[in-house]
């Protein structure tokens, strides 16, 4: 199948990495019955379309939807006489294959395994594995990453230390005709390290929470995601709600920046601190409460928000 306009954005999606399994799924031709001759990575050629080329279904007389199965005469691999270079070394190759029989069973599809190998079973996460680039483990990913986070705001936090939100600063060295000032504050150029938490606005929320776990709260994002990772002293509820804290002032920053931008209306600081509240409560509403673990985390979010 090939690409094309008319066809649904997943299905031009799955056509786009098509040639991807080649690498992820071989086929162990055993009756010959299943597997495709053309399509089909059932030798070491690969798709047989693809090494042979277009020309392959004429030279060999065998249509597109040939089964492997179709190659073969009184149980020998029966082609006419190779007609090119490509087609004279899929005759050698053949040569060192056994011809399917009935006797050999059905044929087998195999994915990538996580050595290397080929086998049966079909596991997303070494597929996964497999496709994805990968980098460094970055040392505050548990900071983002954990079993309580809510999904945008550790989204959003994610962005924000890795510094690839659309900031001011970064759509001006984009191209873009855009104020450098700070919508919050109006005091400096919009940058993440401005914004978090430079900024007097977003000091007011961040602080007004940070200042409940520290006397001296980190000032920054980074520094806050470092203290936050390495800390040891706080119980496991206590480094939960202080994450919950941490994702939750950088989400709503960010939400009241867009707003502003976007829709002209502004909230007060306070409101803001108050809405990182709510927020938190109703997370830790919908946590499912431990017999293992007490005293719970909306108890201990209520112990650490609570008036000196």
């Amino acid at each position: 199948m090939e690409d094309s306009p008319r066809l649904s954005k997943a299905m031009r999606s799955m056509i786009e990495i098509k040639s991807m399994l080649v690498d992820f799924m071989k086929c162990r031709v055993g009756n010959g019955l299943n597997a495709m001759f053309w399509f089909d990575s059932w030798s070491d050629l690969g798709p047989l379309i693809d090494f042979v080329g277009h020309t392959g279904p004429r030279q060999l007389r065998l249509r597109l939807p040939s089964l492997v199965a179709d190659a073969v005469l009184n149980g020998d691999w029966f082609l006419p006489s190779a007609r090119s270079p490509q087609a004279e070394t899929l005759q050698i190759t053949l040569t060192t294959l056994q011809p399917p029989s009935q006797e050999a069973g059905e044929d087998q599809f195999l994915w990538i395994q996580a050595n290397g190998s080929y086998g049966t079973s079909f596991s997303s996460r070494v597929t996964w594995e497999c496709i994805r680039v990968s980098t460094l483990i970055q040392p505050w990913h548990k900071v983002i990453w954990f079993k309580e986070h809510i999904p945008r705001n550790s989204f959003i936090s994610w962005l924000a230390l890795l510094r690839r939100l659309p900031t001011r600063d970064r759509l001006r060295r984009w191209g873009m005709t855009v104020p450098e000032e700070c919508v919050l504050c109006s005091a400096a150029p919009e940058t993440h390290h401005h914004l978090f938490f430079e900024c007097s606005y977003s000091a007011s929320v961040w602080n007004y929470y940070a200042r409940k776990v520290w006397s001296n709260p980190p000032p920054d994002i980074h520094s806050a995601a470092a203290w936050i990772n390495c800390s040891r002293s706080s119980s496991p509820q206590e480094r939960c709600i202080i994450k919950l804290m941490f994702q939750s002032s950088i989400y709503l920053i960010w939400k009241e920046r867009n707003s502003r931008i976007f829709t002209g209306q502004s909230l007060p600081a306070q409101t803001v601190r108050a809405a990182v509240d709510r927020q938190i409560r109703d997370r830790l509403l919908s946590v499912k409460p431990s017999q293992s673990l007490q005293p719970s985390l909306l108890q201990v979010f209520f112990a650490c928000t609570r008036p000196p």
